[in-house]
């Protein structure tokens, strides 16, 4: 190996620096859509529209209870419209280690199947609206969830950016060794991921999650492109894992709450 290129490798291992941190939160519901309803005050008139649209909207109950059938449904970006996509396998796998965790008294995790969206779906979704495209995606899931027999399922979805600035190593770039030795750019990406449990049979909402997860690297001039990739596509794994780790708490706080209920 020429000496220059062995320099190359021992300089950059040397100065490369990755920092990962994490942040993460989830919601958990199980009030009485009938009790929410009953305190409505009572009108002097009949119902307006809107009125009878917040009736519909809060009269469902929660009917999860453990163990149960609860699917996964990956949501990605296809251009400017949300479609189901298997998870990635690091994903697939953070998902069935959580099952192991939390054991049968749970139930089971059943990835919910693209194709079998595909069959039920009334129709594809049109434009590049992402509300009409994120519900009509939404409603296509529970679709194929209700074929699948899945009781709840996990929606979720994630994302990463990552970009490069400048460090005061940059002065090196103006030089053969620089260019090729000093790492010169601080790439940097922020993975963001979140989700949502609902009950398929009448899309009562169980919780949300949000994780996300940041990280920094430096990376030589030339390859900062390609670091960027990278590092978008590892933080944005790592948010997911993060999400799946605030899913298992969110899985233990429902079961307690919907076992109060009984």
């Amino acid at each position: 190996m020429p000496m220059r290129a062995q320099r190359t490798i021992l300089t950059f291992s040397c100065v490369s620096v990755v920092l990962v941190l994490a942040g993460c939160s989830y919601t958990t519901q199980t009030t009485s859509g009938r009790n929410y309803v009953a305190g409505f005050p009572k009108p002097v008139t009949s119902d307006d529209g809107f009125e009878a649209k917040l009736k519909a909207v809060a009269s469902v109950e929660p009917l999860l209870r453990f163990p149960a059938r609860i699917g996964l449904a990956r949501i990605g970006q296809d251009n400017c419209r949300s479609v189901l996509m298997p998870p990635p396998a690091e994903e697939g796998s953070a998902w069935l280690e959580l099952a192991d965790d939390l054991g049968p008294g749970y139930g089971e995790f059943v990835p919910i199947s693209p194709l079998i969206a595909a069959m039920v779906a009334p129709s594809t979704p049109q434009g590049c609206s992402r509300s009409e495209s994120a519900r009509d995606i939404v409603e296509n899931v529970r679709l194929a969830a209700a074929r699948q027999h899945i009781d709840v399922v996990m929606v979720y979805e994630a994302d990463a950016t990552a970009d490069s600035r400048n460090n005061p190593l940059s002065i090196a770039d103006w030089t053969l060794i620089g260019a090729f030795v000093l790492p010169s750019q601080n790439v940097k990406a922020q993975g963001v991921a979140q989700a949502m449990l609902i009950d398929v049979r009448n899309g009562y909402p169980y919780g949300t999650i949000q994780a996300t997860a940041d990280d920094k690297t430096a990376a030589a001039r030339f390859a900062n492109r390609e670091a960027e990739r990278s590092l978008a596509k590892r933080v944005e794994t790592a948010a997911v894992k993060n999400l799946v780790h605030e899913a298992g708490d969110m899985m233990r706080e429902l079961k307690r709450e919907l076992t109060a209920l009984d």
